[in-house]
């Protein structure tokens, strides 16, 4: 299988996230692209598609990834090809009200266009101290037909 990992983010943090996907995925052709560098055709022409998304300001998608996001919400590209699950980053403890939202946002709009979700959203808060590379392999898991490396 192959795979696109769209990487949103403002810190790095969500790369890293991402990073550590990648390895999971050993065995499977993986392209990690920041949003910035993305574009709508390539998420197009993804077979799998994973986003990684950290939240920003009051629950926004990463200024990075905005011309990204807006490109395919507002464009005419189809998606109806493309199989994709978010990994949505937040800090419940600091950000209850807008927790993830970034992601949120990612999954809700990928889904408005058709493409097709294959798991359901993953929200990772980093206040929880629960192991992110533990919970994202637990997730990828349940991806069909995708051999993760690390999954319990």
């Amino acid at each position: 299988m192959n795979f696109l990992l769209l990487v949103a983010t403002m810190t790095g943090t969500a790369e890293l996230v991402a990073e550590d996907v990648r390895d999971q995925l050993s065995g499977h052709e993986v392209s990690l692209v920041l949003a910035e560098q993305a574009s709508a055709a390539q998420v197009a022409a993804a077979d799998n598609l994973i986003v990684v998304s950290s939240t920003y300001g009051d629950g926004e998608v990463p200024e990075p990834a905005k011309p990204l996001f807006s490109a395919l919400a507002d464009g005419d590209v189809g998606l109806g090809n493309v199989r994709f699950g978010v990994i949505a980053l937040g800090d419940r403890s600091l950000y209850a009200q807008t927790f993830a939202q970034g992601g949120r946002q990612w999954d809700a709009m990928l889904a408005s266009k058709g493409a097709v979700r294959v798991v359901e959203l993953l929200a990772v808060d980093s206040s929880s101290g629960v192991d992110t590379a533990q919970e994202t392999a637990d997730w990828l898991s349940r991806w069909p037909n995708a051999s993760i490396r690390g999954a319990a």
